[in-house]
């Protein structure tokens, strides 16, 4: 079973099934997709696209610890990285600019 997970202040990863026509068959895929945190969604009065999670899915928050672990470092360390990246991320939204956030690894 794929699950979500939600960054806090950034937002949150999950995969959905899309079908697709291919021939004479349809296929279905796992669509990547990101929805940008609420509370950024407010501050730059952006729209919010609520479709793209069936039924409203719940998503896993992030789990600091097992991050940390994972990459040997302390769990306050990833917590600032978390927080200076959805600043950084709000700040860009704010002026106007262009966004990638672009996570290796994934998936």
């Amino acid at each position: 079973l794929l699950q979500g997970v939600r960054i806090p202040s950034i937002g949150s990863f999950d995969v959905i099934p899309k079908r697709i026509q291919v021939g004479d068959e349809v296929v279905t895929m796992q669509k990547p997709v990101f929805r940008l945190a609420r509370n950024l969604i407010v501050v730059h009065n952006l729209t919010d696209n609520k479709s793209y999670l069936p039924g409203n899915k719940e998503v896993e928050a992030l789990k600091y610890n097992k991050v940390a672990e994972a990459i040997k470092v302390s769990r306050q360390k990833v917590e600032h990285c978390i927080q200076g990246t959805a600043s950084l991320l709000s700040r860009c939204l704010g002026k106007g600019e262009n966004v990638a956030l672009v996570l290796s690894d994934i998936g």
